[in-house]
C-alpha cells in the first residue's frame, strides 16, 4: 500500500529507494483525497499540472475504498496507538488501516508511520 509521500516524492524529484519498493502496489481512496487536495491547493499552472500528473499516475492503480473490514481496522489501530500512548496524523491512520486490512505493508517516506506488530511498514 503506497502512501502519499511515495507519490510526492516521485513529482518532486525526492529520492526513492527502487529496490524496496514491491513489485506490486496498491493505494487507498485516503491517498487519492490528499492528492486531489494537492491539485486544487495549487499555487500557480505549472504546480497544478505536476501535480495533475502524479494524480494521473496514482489513478492507474486501482483505488482500495474504505469498507467494513478497512473501519475494523481503523478502529483496532487507533485502540493500540492509545494503548501505547502514540499518535499518527489521521489520514495515516486510515491508509495503515487500509493496509493492515489488506495485510500489506505500508510503502512509505513518512515517519508518521509507527512500527507496530499490526503494520509492517516499508521505508523507501
Amino acid at each position: 500500500m503506497a502512501d502519499t509521500s511515495v507519490f510526492i516524492a516521485r513529482e518532486s524529484g525526492r529520492p526513492l529507494d527502487e529496490a524496496n519498493l514491491p513489485d506490486e502496489l496498491a493505494i487507498s481512496v485516503i491517498t487519492v483525497g490528499e492528492l486531489r487536495a494537492g491539485v486544487l491547493a495549487a499555487a500557480d499552472v505549472d504546480t497544478r499540472d505536476r501535480r495533475l500528473i502524479t494524480l494521473s499516475m496514482a489513478l492507474t492503480l486501482e483505488p482500495i475504498a474504505v469498507d467494513q473490514s478497512v473501519a475494523e481496522a481503523w478502529a483496532r489501530l487507533r485502540v493500540v496507538l492509545r494503548d501505547l500512548g502514540k499518535r499518527m496524523p489521521v489520514n495515516d491512520s486510515w491508509i495503515a488501516a487500509t493496509a493492515i486490512s489488506l495485510g500489506t505493508p505500508i510503502v512509505t517516506q513518512d515517519d508518521d508511520y509507527i512500527e507496530l506488530p499490526i503494520l509492517e511498514i516499508i521505508r523507501v
